[in-house]
This record gives structure tokens, C-alpha cells and sequence, in this order.
């Protein structure tokens, strides 16, 4: 009889230690401790980008440049003359150089005369290599083998450089900043309480 009832007992205290640790077991599983997870996130951020402003204002600048200019002179007399009796008639214009510099001055005649009764004729003859000195005058005098009945004239002077100046619009740029935000793919982590159950059971519990 003492022999079964210490089996008895014997059963009942494995069982019990089972249950036990089995419990204990259970809880342990269940408590919750702190863990960093990871997770995609998308984080922004911005920058100051440079760039060029092309229309700031626009401003006059005083520029100088040399310019081929012609001589300054004067034409004191211009006239012709026909021969009463023969060939030849004659041309001339008189030239003042009312420059500075000296030089050489060109001429173009264009002469008309009568051919017939109603037919008039232009001819072009030319005087070149005319030198002038500052301050002189020159008659240019050209012949011609027919009765002129009138005629003009160009002068062709010689030029010199000068210093000009003009007006210049500039624009001037400048270098501004510009906020600008973008976004990229991050990896972050956060804490969470998880037991070990939840861990081995994700989907489950």
C-alpha cells in the first residue's frame, strides 16, 4: 500500500514539474523584448542649385573704335570751257584740302556732249594721284576733244583713321541659387516588441 501511493505520488509530481515548465515555457515565449526592425522608407531632402541669370539687367557702355573717315575739303570753283575754234575743251574743279593730314585726291568727270541734234553722250574720264597737302589748294584740269555741253564731277578723297566712340548695350548675368528638392530610397529601422512566438508566427499571431 505505501508503495503505491508513493508511485502515486511520484506520477503526480512529474506531472506537476511538466506543467510546470511547460507554463513557464509559455511565458517565456510571450514576453515581448525590444528588437530594430528594417524597413524601405523614402526620405527628402533639398539642395541650393546655381544657375545663370541671363536677364538681370542690361547697361550702356562708351565703346571706342577707329573708323576710316574721308579728309575734309572744299571745292572752291568748278566750271568748263569750250573752244570756239577747235578741239580741245577742258574741265577742272578746285580742290581746298581743309584736312590735317595730306593726301592724294581722285576725280571723275562725266561729260555730255551732242551728237547730232537730239542724241546727247556722257563720257567718263578720270584724274587720280592728286596730291593735296594740309591746308593747300588744287586746281584738277582734264581735256577733252569735243564741245562739252555740260558736265559733273565726284571727288574721291582720300580717308583717314579716327577714334569714334558708341553706345554698346551690355547685359550682364548673374550667378543666383534655387531651391530644389528630391527624393531618394532609404533604409531605416525601428524598434518594436515582439515575443518569440510572434518572431517563429508572423503571419499568425
Amino acid at each position: 500500500m505505501q508503495l503505491f501511493i508513493y508511485d502515486t505520488m511520484k506520477r503526480i509530481n512529474r506531472k506537476n514539474t511538466v506543467i510546470i515548465l511547460a507554463f513557464s515555457l509559455l511565458i517565456a515565449i510571450n514576453i515581448p523584448f525590444k528588437t530594430a526592425l528594417p524597413y524601405s522608407d523614402t526620405e527628402y531632402y533639398t539642395f541650393e542649385e546655381p544657375y545663370t541669370d541671363f536677364n538681370y539687367y542690361n547697361y550702356t557702355v562708351n565703346e571706342s573704335y577707329i573708323a576710316e573717315v574721308p579728309l575734309d575739303y572744299i571745292i572752291m570753283d568748278a566750271q568748263y570751257a569750250d573752244s570756239a575754234l577747235s578741239s580741245p575743251s577742258y574741265v577742272w574743279v578746285i580742290i581746298k584740302n581743309n584736312d590735317t593730314i595730306n593726301g592724294n585726291f581722285n576725280v571723275d568727270f562725266y561729260i555730255t556732249t551732242k551728237k547730232g541734234i537730239l542724241i546727247p553722250s556722257v563720257t567718263k574720264i578720270s584724274s587720280t594721284g592728286n596730291y593735296i597737302s594740309s591746308g593747300e589748294t588744287k586746281t584738277i584740269k582734264l581735256s577733252y576733244n569735243e564741245t562739252i555741253t555740260e558736265f559733273k564731277y565726284d571727288i574721291i578723297p582720300p580717308t583717314k583713321e579716327v577714334t569714334k566712340y558708341r553706345n554698346v548695350t551690355m547685359k550682364r548675368t548673374e550667378t543666383k541659387y534655387r531651391t530644389i528638392q528630391k527624393s531618394r530610397d532609404v533604409i531605416k529601422f525601428k524598434n518594436e516588441s515582439m515575443s518569440v512566438l510572434q518572431r517563429l508566427f508572423p503571419y499568425i499571431i
